[in-house]
């Protein structure tokens, strides 16, 4: 294993900062021998803390009992004794927390990551048709940009200027998603619903989104939707499927 002690002991002396702190925890997730490490620092640290508690302890006694001359002597080899104690104690005591730690982190996928994951892999870019100029492939190329805002303003006038338009309404709650508007999308989602189509991934959006938003009955409605989804084989089944396993 790497040594990841001063690193360890950055985090709980407060002395990285806010994002350095978020990568640290995500890290305690992913990695089970950082994870590892984590617990027995903790047990390390505790032991530490009781060890010194256990020597001061000793050393008032030495000196009530009118001994002070010879504490130094006396004092090494109960507290050496007292050391070897608490270190074998803290072995078990490890054994237990990664452990417990360890079966934590096989906690079912959290609903939000699963949604992360997806919008990372999924819809950090959409397709555009090379040489188009109409206004969706417009809007397309803002999202691409990351220009959301921009984006959305130009799907919404489409949608204005044609309410039936599906693919606007798919792209604005697409980026109604991205920019955290989950009310919003969740209503351009709905209303994909409404279409025939051979590939309609609306109700899946929506569990995605309710994934995503995480309040809670979210993560109960998704799995509603999910399950509907791979029971209909609509568009998204297949992933559909896999976060149903995860959930």
């Amino acid at each position: 294993m790497e040594n990841y002690l001063d690193y360890i002991d950055a985090y709980f002396t407060g002395d990285l900062n806010p994002e350095e702190r978020k990568q640290f925890e995500k890290r305690i997730e992913e990695d089970r021998n950082f994870a590892e490490e984590v617990a027995f620092y903790l047990s390390a640290r505790q032991v530490l803390k009781e060890n010194v508690q256990a020597e001061k302890k000793e050393w008032f006694r030495q000196l009530a009992s009118g001994n002070s001359a010879s504490s130094e002597s006396r004092v090494s080899a109960p507290v050496r004794k007292i050391w070897v104690y608490r270190l074998t104690a803290a072995a078990s005591v490890l054994g237990i927390l990664f452990l417990s730690w360890y079966l934590f982190l096989q906690k079912p996928t959290s609903s939000d990551r699963l949604a992360d994951n997806y919008i990372k892999s999924d819809l950090e870019t959409l397709s555009v048709k090379m040489g188009s100029t109409d206004s969706i492939q417009e809007g397309l190329r803002l999202y691409n940009k990351k220009q959301y805002d921009s984006a959305l303003y130009q799907f919404r006038l489409i949608i204005q200027r044609d309410t039936g338009n599906y693919l606007a309404k798919r792209y604005a709650g697409i980026v109604s998603l991205k920019l955290g508007n989950y009310d919003k999308a969740l209503e351009y989602f709905q209303e994909l619903e409404r279409y025939v189509l051979y590939a309609n991934p609306g109700l899946f959006y929506q569990a995605l989104t309710l994934l995503k938003r995480n309040q809670p009955g979210d993560k109960e409605q998704a799995k509603q939707f999910l399950k509907e989804v791979v029971d209909r084989h609509l568009d998204g089944d297949d992933t559909a499927r896999e976060w149903l396993k995860k959930l």
